[in-house]
């Protein structure tokens, strides 16, 4: 071999063993990083473990106490609402949601909703005469107070409806136009 192929090869042998050098690092690199991981999934395996159990425990729950099929009656009964009302109705409704929910709160105040209770329950406990009640039989009821104090109501009611101008329900519909 003469001195420039010895010169060569050598050459060659350094490089190869840098690259080897290079690789051999690189290996232990990666060895300590799968050692690395290993020891960070001993770790986290309880933990995720538990998670799991306790996420399990919670849907379990749900389920058993009715939240599932509550949710998805819900989500029947949206969809529901989504395909029946358009844009425009939407937008109607924005423009009125002050007013519907002041009156929503005014409908659910603990009187009103006794009275609406009481007034549905009577209801559907009357049993229907066969024949009309004459006008005797009906003057008859408003001895009892309670038939007068409903009367009073029936009154003050048909008196706020009656107040409501024509201009003003015109307005709110042309609004909504």
């Amino acid at each position: 071999m003469t001195l420039t192929q010895e010169k060569s090869v050598e050459a060659r042998l350094d490089e190869l063993s840098d690259r080897i050098d290079f690789l051999v690092a690189e290996a232990e690199e990666r060895r300590q990083l799968r050692e690395s991981l290993a020891e960070l999934t001993g770790d986290l395996s309880p933990v995720a473990r538990q998670g799991m159990e306790s996420v399990t425990r919670v849907l379990a729950d749900a389920q058993q106490r009715g939240y599932v099929d509550f949710t998805k009656g819900g989500l029947e009964v949206l969809d529901r609402v989504v395909s029946s009302f358009s844009k425009e109705d939407v937008e109607a409704l924005g423009d009125n949601i002050v007013l519907i929910l002041d009156t929503v709160k005014e409908m659910t105040q603990p009187e009103i909703m006794q009275m609406m209770q009481s007034t549905f329950s009577g209801i559907n406990d009357v049993e229907e005469p066969e024949v009309a009640p004459s006008l005797i039989s009906l003057i008859g009821r408003m001895r009892k107070p309670e038939s007068r104090r409903g009367l009073y109501r029936l009154i003050v009611f048909l008196e706020s409806l009656g107040s409501v101008e024509v201009s003003e329900t015109q307005t709110r519909k042309e609004a909504q136009l």
